[in-house]
């Protein structure tokens, strides 16, 4: 893998998640109980799909931009000082002082950490106006790239600024990472229109298998390859990623061999070294090589963005 060394002036845009991440450890008293359980231990760490990909593509050296709104509580400001402090421009970020700011809660059970659930709480993200979207549209040039993502926020509102973006000559990434149909996000009309707009989707192979089928990877990368005539680049987790151009064949990037410690957050890792090519014009084969390393060095410490790599620190440069 050889990325390329030009710094591009490109910014990559993303319109989703950023949260505080709240990890609790307690006792495991099995799969049954029900009760109140006690917090053994607690971790305070940044997150949310969006966020984490923008942190990625900063620690690159690529220009990066948060859209969203926040509460005026702490949640909100430490939120923003994390992505500040990685170099994630926040100017065009809103707060209201009568919203509570996001953040997810996980829960993990005894020595072993079992995984007990995870809870997400978008609060300030579904309150955006189609309004506040314009400032947005207006610091965007022709040749940048927004990532929306299909989850926290109403999907009309994301489908109505990936839209106008688009028209404006803005590069639309999708990602999608949550079922939009079990999740009850949206309906599969929605979904589609709004993969319509894009120049990049990458899904998340588990979250479109209502919307399109229970097809393996592969055979999904190709079938929304037919569907929307666009890049696609499916992420399947251990089987790594496969990807198709229009007109062109399906490939396969294999995951790079890693010791795991953390696979949370190796898939927004994956998505920022994905757009961090793309926008200073790499082909699409570097650029998932790139993400793919991203990925793996992300799951290699505790925490969406411990581990994420720097340019000079990529896996198999």
């Amino acid at each position: 893998m050889q990325p390329s060394t030009d710094v591009s002036q490109t910014t990559v845009f993303a319109f989703g998640s950023a949260a505080i991440d709240f990890r609790i450890r307690t006792a495991d008293l099995g799969a049954d109980y029900t009760e109140k359980l006690l917090s053994r231990e607690t971790d305070v760490l940044g997150g949310g799909s969006a966020a984490n990909c923008l942190v990625q593509i900063a620690r690159l050296g690529g220009r990066a931009s948060w859209l969203g709104k926040l509460g005026t509580d702490w949640i909100g400001d430490r939120i923003l000082a994390d992505l500040k402090a990685e170099g994630v421009d926040c100017d065009l970020t809103y707060r209201e002082a009568h919203h509570c700011s996001p953040f997810n809660l996980a829960v993990y059970a005894g020595p072993h950490r079992r995984r007990v659930g995870g809870y997400l709480l978008p609060n300030s993200l579904a309150e955006i106006k189609v309004e506040e979207c314009q400032p947005w549209l207006e610091a965007m040039n022709r040749a940048d790239w927004l990532l929306v993502e299909v989850g926290e926020t109403p999907i009309s509102l994301v489908l109505d600024l990936a839209t106008h973006a688009s028209e404006q000559g803005v590069h639309i990434a999708v990602d999608v990472d949550l079922d939009p149909i079990a999740h009850d996000i949206a309906s599969k009309a929605e979904i589609e229109r709004l993969f319509e707009t894009a120049d990049l989707l990458a899904p998340n192979a588990t979250a479109i298998k209502t919307l399109f089928g229970n097809e393996a990877p592969p055979e999904q990368a190709a079938s929304l390859a037919r569907r929307f005539d666009t890049t696609i680049v499916v992420t399947a987790g251990g089987d790594g990623a496969y990807y198709i151009e229009p007109g062109g064949d399906v490939r396969h990037q294999p995951p790079i061999p890693v010791e795991a410690v953390d696979t949370v957050g190796a898939g927004d890792a994956f998505h920022g070294g994905l757009l961090f090519e793309l926008a200073r014009g790499a082909a699409i084969q570097d650029a998932v090589e790139t993400a793919a390393a991203c990925g793996a060095a992300a799951c290699r410490a505790s925490g969406a963005r411990t581990g994420m790599p720097t340019f000079d620190t990529l896996p198999n440069r």
